[in-house]
């Protein structure tokens, strides 16, 4: 007969009692901090290369992709980028990209969902390309805006819309 694995527990729980405190055990008076949302956990004061920041719906589909060549996050609620391509996707199963971004410089607030910049910006659509300057792009509302230099190249029919 195996007396071991008995005598093993017993010691463990002798020892456990004896490792336990007598009295209450007092609070530290430290409050954890806790991020408010999960763009303030991020951070960077030195250039981050090959940058990459994925978005996606509540159902699990691709939203958006903003890469850049460079970033700098000085802010959690602010993004320096350089060299920016911003994908926009259909955000369905298929995953079918709805129109490409680039700049060579912008501004991105991840919890707005906004993305500016003063140089120049190319968005590329199956049936439209618009570039200009000192634009504004808000994903929420699904607005582009030109500031100046705009040039719009329409390549679907666009019927009665000049009458």
């Amino acid at each position: 007969m195996n007396f071991r694995l008995p005598l093993f527990c017993s010691l463990l729980l002798s020892t456990c009692a004896f490792a336990a405190p007598a009295g209450p055990v007092a609070k530290p008076a430290v409050k954890a901090v806790v991020p408010k949302k999960d763009s303030d956990q991020i951070r960077s004061a030195a250039p981050i290369k090959n940058f990459r920041l994925p978005t996606f719906t509540v159902e699990g589909y691709r939203e958006f992709m903003l890469r850049a060549g460079e970033a700098v996050i000085p802010d959690p609620s602010r993004v320096d980028v350089r060299d920016m391509q911003l994908t926009l996707f259909t955000r369905t199963a298929e995953e079918q990209i709805d129109a490409l971004l680039a700049a060579p410089s912008a501004t991105f607030l991840p919890d707005e969902q906004i993305a500016r910049g003063a140089d120049t910006l190319r968005m590329e659509r199956a049936d439209i390309t618009v570039t200009g300057a000192d634009w504004t792009y808000d994903h929420k509302a699904q607005k582009l805006t030109i500031g100046r230099d705009a040039h719009i190249i329409f390549r679907a029919p666009i019927g009665d819309v000049i009458k």
